[in-house]
């Protein structure tokens, strides 16, 4: 009998390369959310220091156009603080999406490994029949020769 081909092997290699490279997709995905993350943090912090030095400043004579420019510094970081925001969401929208593709092409590389799966146990199932039917006839052959020559194993 001939060896186990599986015809659709190219295609197989091919959906287990989409799903690598849709899980290397995904891992960068994560890391640009990741920095997206501290990127938040780091501005929040500017912004909570910011404030802090504002509230310190109030306290103490400054000229009045000190403190405008002081507060219009805050006003920037809450407004890099809100652009660090959206862009975090943005990023999280691309893990959302990197993770949806690694799901659908790992349903279609495991369809196509359930069907090399069960093309094998075919070919080992045939393989075993045949098996079978060698064995059966090769005793066959052999009863009949030893029935033949006179030899009979029964008595």
């Amino acid at each position: 009998m001939k060896s186990f081909h599986f015809r659709a092997a190219t295609v197989l290699d091919l959906r287990r390369r989409q799903h690598e490279h849709a899980e290397t997709q995904l891992a960068r995905a994560q890391e640009d959310r990741d920095a997206a993350t501290r990127a938040v943090d780091a501005a929040e912090a500017a912004g909570a220091r910011a404030r802090a030095e504002y509230r310190e400043q109030l306290g103490t004579s400054h000229p009045a156009g000190l403190h405008e420019r002081h507060r219009n510094w805050i006003g920037r970081k809450q407004g890099e603080t809100q652009d660090q925001r959206r862009q975090l969401e943005e990023r999280q929208l691309g893990v959302h999406r990197a993770t949806a593709e690694v799901q659908y092409t790992y349903r279609r590389l495991r369809a196509l490994e359930r069907l090399r799966d069960r093309a094998w146990r075919a070919y080992q199932d045939e393989t075993r029949r045949r098996d079978a039917i060698e064995m059966d006839h090769l005793a066959v052959v052999q009863h009949a020769r030893r029935t033949r020559g006179g030899i009979d194993c029964d008595d």
